[in-house]
């Protein structure tokens, strides 16, 4: 199956190094990228590689309180690499970290937190279930879940990153 977007290469050269199944690629509802069946039960896999000189790693560009859910059921894999100046720009380093779901939550849990309450910048969903319950009875009913249906579904963050360091603290090192 044929994979897009900006970081495939190295997405593609991970299925390929840990012998995973890909998935379609990119959408407009979070999709992992590959699978694997274990004594027949088939695992979702979500792969994610760093730039051993940038030492983070990018994660979407909406990540959403929906997302942080759906992101505790897939297993991660992590990959270290850099860049080559041969044809496929890049060679892992042999760093390799496998995460459950479970093992991502206190990130998750730290993301979870900005989207409820919020940053210097912008407010948080807590927020806006303060100021809906001073509206209520205010402002029509119907209107009021449209708001709180947009905010909801459309409030994320723009690519939080998660550090290379958060990997190997909380990852387990996969043996090449």
């Amino acid at each position: 199956m044929a994979r897009v977007t900006q970081d495939d290469a190295r997405e593609n050269k991970q299925i390929e190094l840990f012998g995973l199944t890909p998935l379609q690629g990119r959408s407009n509802k979070y999709i992992p990228d590959a699978t694997i069946v274990v004594d027949k039960v088939e695992h979702k896999i979500e792969l994610k590689t760093s730039d051993v000189v940038k030492k983070q790693v990018s994660t979407a560009r909406n990540v959403t309180l929906p997302k942080l859910e759906e992101y505790k059921k897939v297993h991660w894999v992590f990959s270290q690499y850099e860049k080559t100046e041969d044809e496929d720009g890049f060679k892992f380093t042999g760093q390799h970290y496998y995460f459950s779901g479970d093992r991502l939550e206190p990130w998750c849990s730290a993301q979870r937190d900005k989207l409820m309450w919020g940053t210097k910048t912008y407010a948080g969903l807590g927020h806006w279930e303060e100021i809906a319950q001073v509206c209520k009875g205010r402002i029509d009913e119907s209107v009021m879940k449209r708001m709180d249906n947009v905010l909801r579904k459309r409030a994320g963050l723009n690519d939080p990153k998660i550090s290379w360091k958060y990997v190997q603290e909380h990852g387990i090192k996969l043996d090449n």
